[in-house]
Formats: structure tokens, C-alpha cells, sequence
């Protein structure tokens, strides 16, 4: 009897061994911008096998990835990274209505100073960034205008991105459907994949405050060594306004940004415990010391004012996330760092920028060309645990 009650405590010593050899030392998170925006973002198609394998080989806890725009391409990540990262939160990609239909009516987009007058009297027989260059410089103000007149109409109009000039009329004259309100379908391109379980999910839909895109956040909570994490996955509104102009509720797309985060903020802030926002919030600062420029700084600002600490600013690894140097940036743009991890309740051990690596794809015809898995880099971040 002795023998066998000694063998019972032995196995009991031994079962809680185990459990406090399988608490973890840390928490890791990477935030990733993959750029599989079709049409806008160059090689999407060819660059997803790289990036699914990349991904593949992350040894981080969760992963908070934006622009996965398409159905399909979340269907061939999930695919490839569920043996790995076995739960997952996303929404069902739906996107928001116009009110009327026809969304425009004809007066409104054709004739002296209307938009599509415009495009086809000073833009006829341009292609690709010439095109994109003409309607900036010379019917901004065309659009501005139906903004005016019928902000839905203008807001359609935008988020026909990727269509042909036929199929975007077709659409937005069509008289038996209302036209939808945000580009890509409605998606808004988020992914949060983990390597623990998802609890109390929630979306934090932004579409009343975004334009062009749908803008939104995913929130999950995780329980690692009995603590709980509160983790948002985002991608908020970049400013346009050099490529496009602003049709939204706002006074430009510096103002929706700001309230976006704002909104962002104000919810992480919420929760007792570690709050986790990761993802492409489009502002930054400027360091001229390190060659970064600022990016809606004052939006940024907000950071430091709900006390969170911004991890790879705070780390000394200032390195920019978003490049001249990235070949999918074609030198067009300064180095910003606009990608984050903010943290509160919790400190961090580690941050630094990630996938800076160079690939070679191939292109239609067997042309090899070199690019970047993505046109933005990656963050990742550890975070001590408590044992």
C-alpha cells in the first residue's frame, strides 16, 4: 500500500514538473504588411509562394499580417500555415453599399468639368502611372467637386481600383445595384494567425470612418502562464494625397487617420491587463540623425499620450519599415518607419525589422527579376512572461 501511494505522489510530482517546464519565457509577435495588393503593388501573384513560406518558418506566437486583400490568397495562407499556426481570426470579406442606384448619375461624371469629361479630354491614350499622374495634376479638382455634390458617387468612383475604365462606369451607372463603398470587395486585408487559442474575438469595424479602404482591427485576447493579452491587428488610412484625392467625411486623410487611432487606442486602453496593437498604422516620426522622415506625426503623437510604449522605437533598432532601397518601392519614397508594435502593461525584451531579404521571381515569359517579399519589412517583438 505504501509502495503504491509512494508511486501515485511520484507520478503527481511529476505531472506538475512537466507543467511548469512547458510555461513559456516569452511571448513573440510580428507584424507584417505582405503588400498582396493586386494591381497597386507590383509582382503580388508572384511574390504570395515566397511569402507563404517565409511565413512558414516564423517561429513567433502570433502573426498580425495586412494586405491580404483577396479571398483566395487568405485561403492559400491559412492553408499553408494552419499546421503551424492552427488558430485564426478573420471576418468575412462584405463590403458596404452605396444608398442610392444608381450610385452616380451620368450628369454628374460626364460633360465640361465633370470628372470622367475631364479624364477623357486630358488623360485620353495615357497608361499606367502616366495616367494615374494626368487625373492627379488635372481633374483633382473635377473630383473634389462630385465630392460636393454626391460624396458617395466620388467614394465609389475611388474604389473601383483595379477595373477596367468600362467595368468601374458600369458600376457605379448601374441602375439596379448600389455600388460598393470601399475597393477590394470590402475587405480589409487583416489576418491574425496564432499558435494559442483566440478567445472573445472581436471586430472593430471602421468602415464609417474610412474611405477607399475598409478600414478595421482584430481583437483577440491569449492566455499564456495564466496571463491574459489583449491583442489588435490593424491597418489604418495612409495619406493619399498625393495619389489621390480625399472624398471621405474628413477634412483629408491626415484627419481620418488620426481618428482612426484614436478610436484604436481608446479600446486597447480599455483592458485591465497587456495590451498588444500591432500592424501598419501609416504615421511615424521623423529622425534626420537616422534618415527617416515623419509621417502624420501628429497622429502619432496620440502613441505616447494613452502611454504606450512604441517597441522598435524604444529599442534603438530605428530601422525604416517602409524603403527607398526596397525594390517594390522603385526609389519613390523616403525611408519612414510606419509599421508598430505599442505595448502597454507589458515591456519588451527585443524588437527589431524583419524580411528585409531580396527574392528572385519569375514573370510571364521566364523573365527572373529581383524584388522584395513585400513592399513593406516586417516587426517582430518578444515580451517576457511572468513564470
Amino acid at each position: 500500500m505504501n509502495k503504491t501511494l509512494t508511486m501515485i505522489f511520484v507520478l503527481i510530482l511529476s505531472i506538475f514538473a512537466n507543467a511548469e517546464g512547458t510555461k513559456k519565457e516569452s511571448l513573440k509577435v510580428v507584424s507584417y504588411n505582405l503588400g498582396l495588393a493586386h494591381t497597386f503593388v507590383p509582382l503580388a501573384k508572384e511574390r504570395l509562394p515566397f511569402l507563404k513560406e517565409t511565413l512558414s518558418k516564423s517561429d513567433a506566437d502570433v502573426l498580425c499580417l495586412q494586405e491580404v486583400w483577396k479571398k483566395k490568397d487568405r485561403k492559400k495562407i491559412e492553408k499553408e500555415l494552419k499546421d503551424i499556426f492552427p488558430h485564426s481570426y478573420f471576418e468575412k470579406i462584405k463590403n458596404v453599399k452605396s444608398k442610392r442606384r444608381p450610385t452616380c448619375k451620368i450628369k454628374e461624371l460626364f460633360g465640361e468639368g465633370k470628372f470622367v469629361g475631364c479624364m477623357q479630354k486630358n488623360c485620353s491614350g495615357k497608361e499606367g502611372d502616366d495616367f494615374t499622374d494626368c487625373i492627379i495634376q488635372t481633374c483633382g479638382g473635377a473630383l473634389r467637386s462630385l465630392k460636393e455634390s454626391n460624396r458617395e458617387c466620388a467614394t465609389s468612383l475611388m474604389a473601383q481600383v483595379g477595373k477596367s475604365t468600362l467595368g468601374a462606369m458600369v458600376t457605379i451607372l448601374n441602375p439596379f445595384k448600389r455600388a460598393g463603398l470601399f475597393a477590394y470587395k470590402g475587405s480589409d486585408g487583416l489576418m491574425l494567425l496564432s499558435k494559442h487559442p483566440l478567445k472573445n474575438t472581436k471586430y472593430l469595424d471602421l468602415s464609417k470612418i474610412s474611405t477607399l479602404n475598409r478600414r478595421a482591427a482584430l481583437i483577440a485576447e491569449i492566455e499564456i502562464n495564466n496571463q491574459t493579452h489583449k491583442v489588435g491587428c490593424t491597418h489604418i488610412s495612409s495619406d493619399l494625397e498625393a495619389t489621390v484625392p480625399y472624398t471621405g467625411t474628413f477634412k483629408n486623410w491626415g484627419e481620418e487617420n488620426k481618428e482612426q487611432l484614436k478610436v484604436l487606442l481608446t479600446e486597447m486602453d480599455e483592458f485591465k491587463d497587456s495590451s498588444i496593437l500591432m500592424g501598419d498604422l501609416n504615421c511615424g516620426f521623423a529622425n534626420p540623425t537616422l534618415g527617416l522622415t515623419g509621417e502624420l506625426e501628429e497622429s502619432c503623437e496620440q502613441i505616447s499620450q494613452f502611454q504606450f510604449s512604441n517597441a522598435l522605437l524604444e529599442s534603438g533598432n530605428e530601422e525604416c519599415t517602409f524603403c527607398s532601397t526596397n525594390r517594390l518601392n522603385e526609389g519613390e519614397t523616403t525611408d519612414k518607419i510606419i509599421d508598430h508594435v505599442l505595448l502597454k502593461g507589458v515591456n519588451f525584451s527585443a524588437a527589431k525589422v524583419i524580411y528585409t531579404e531580396e527574392i528572385e521571381v519569375e514573370k510571364e515569359k521566364g523573365e527572373l527579376v529581383k524584388t522584395n517579399l513585400s513592399d513593406h519589412y516586417g516587426i517582430e517583438v518578444t515580451i517576457p512572461l511572468k513564470n
